[in-house]
């Protein structure tokens, strides 16, 4: 009978002990509903990956491909390398076209150029590009190729726009250098395009600076209580600027966000601020039209946010002024 009623004192220990443990983890999950860095950045590669084109070309031959919204790539025989050789075989090329700010936000791919200094400037696109090639596996570099970009996909040509080459900064945000060595060229016929030689895989944008004559001004962001720079972003809109993104930089001394050490934003520049998280798999987002004011901060509540799937957000966004 002792070890009768020992054995069911060990079983209700144990089942005590397990109740436990399930009544921890959720209050674990209850004390912290935010989400982590890696579930924000997973939706960002999501909406990467779906924008991703392939195509197999053979590297002996001259190929010419088309993107799903008429990009035009020319490589030349033998423009594929591997250790500074040209290779044989199939070779796969990878592209992803941006051109509106809703695929900006969601694919956080922003209008920011970084100059000498460490500085910032707000950038409006012709389009964004990105292009990789392997085989089996393996990075290939270039000896380079053409790249036509149909201006009608940015509301037509614009002289004032030039080259700019991605980076990418410790933090992970994407910024455009400037590329003065590269040419533009201007395509004014039936089929007005931007073309440019690029000796290099990865990003390539054409832009141009945004102008505005007011004076400037910089800004700051509060997200909401428990948000902090690792679980979400801050972007700004542009009223008027259909191609253009600006991302805010997170400041991890205060968990707010800015953009530069010197001023940037011009004062009475009508925009949207635009608060990205996620939450359950879905895009937790809220949206504030705001006139930038001299060093003004703009505060995000909890009761001011929503839920939208990746369409509905990348519409939202677009539908903006």
């Amino acid at each position: 009978m002792k070890s009768f009623l020992k054995k069911i004192g060990l079983l209700s220990l144990a089942s005590f002990s397990l109740l436990s443990c399930d009544m921890n983890d959720n209050n674990d999950q209850y004390l912290n509903p935010f989400p982590t860095s890696g579930e924000l950045n997973a939706l960002f590669s999501d909406a990467i990956d779906s924008r991703t084109q392939v195509f197999t070309v053979d590297p002996t031959t001259v190929n010419y491909i088309t993107t799903a919204q008429g990009i035009e790539l020319t490589f030349t025989s033998g423009a594929f390398l591997l250790n500074s050789a040209p290779v044989t075989g199939p070779v796969t090329v990878e592209v992803i076209e941006i051109y509106n700010r809703g695929d900006m936000l969601v694919t956080n791919k922003p209008t920011v150029a970084k100059l000498p200094g460490n500085n910032f400037e707000i950038l409006t696109s012709g389009g964004e590009l990105y292009v990789n090639a392997t085989q089996n596996g393996q990075q290939l570099t270039t000896s380079g190729y053409v790249l036509q970009i149909p201006a009608a996909l940015t509301g037509g040509i614009d002289t004032d726009m030039d080259v700019f080459t991605g980076d990418f900064l410790p933090d992970g945000n994407l910024v455009w250098i400037p590329m003065s060595q590269w040419d533009l060229a201007f395509g004014n016929g039936a089929a007005p395009a931007y073309t440019t030689f690029s000796s290099n895989f990865g990003w390539t944008n054409i832009d141009k600076f945004y102008s505005n004559p007011n004076p400037k001004t910089n800004i700051h962001v509060i997200p909401p209580t428990g948000y902090t720079n690792a679980n979400s972003k801050a972007f700004l809109s542009i009223d008027g600027d259909l191609n253009s993104l600006v991302n805010l930089f997170g400041d991890p001394s205060t968990q707010t966000f800015t953009f530069n050490s010197y001023p940037a934003f011009p004062i009475g520049l009508e925009c949207h601020i635009i608060f990205i998280s996620e939450e359950n798999g879905m895009w937790k987002y809220g949206i504030k039209p705001v006139t930038i004011q001299a060093n003004d901060s703009y505060t995000f509540s909890a009761s001011e946010l929503n839920t939208a799937t990746e369409a509905n957000l990348v519409q939202i966004i677009n539908n903006l002024p």
